[in-house]
């Protein structure tokens, strides 16, 4: 099967949630691409950007944004994982994701991602900007917290 270049991404983070001492199993949540089951509660949504430097912009489609709310309505833990070039990986909690994006929303909505030299992910969305930022080191923790 060819590599294809949404797989070197999504297995950056995947890597790094699968060595994570409390890591117990990893499925897919549904047909979409990029959305995870870890374990039997947490799902993760992953994108990325392939831009070497920031800022890095990702796209939700209304679809997205239903899978996630859907998720959320599950009572699973949720979590987007922002793969941002070969820099970070940005996760955002529930909490998070709904600072930055409107899940009700039927349009397309964005989160860009910054990281000023020697600083955490400065998160920005169509929704608002996240109250604080995110420190690289948070990733894969967050998700097992």
């Amino acid at each position: 099967m060819k590599i294809q270049e949404q797989d070197i991404f999504h297995g950056t983070a995947l890597m790094q949630i699968v060595e994570h001492t409390s890591f117990k199993a990893l499925n897919r949540a549904t047909k979409e691409y990029g959305h995870y089951l870890i374990n039997t509660d947490r799902q993760v949504f992953a994108k990325y950007s392939t831009k070497k430097r920031g800022p890095w912009k990702f796209t939700f489609q209304p679809k997205d944004l239903a899978a996630i709310a859907s998720a959320s309505d599950a009572k699973d833990k949720v979590f987007v994982c922002l793969v941002c070039g070969h820099q970070t990986i940005c996760a955002l909690t529930e909490g998070e994701i709904v600072q930055v994006l409107d899940l009700k929303s039927a349009k397309q909505q964005t989160v860009t991602v910054e990281v000023p030299k020697g600083g955490s992910c400065h998160v920005r969305g169509s929704n608002g900007d996240l109250a604080r930022t995110v420190p690289h080191n948070s990733f894969p923790d967050k998700v097992f917290s």
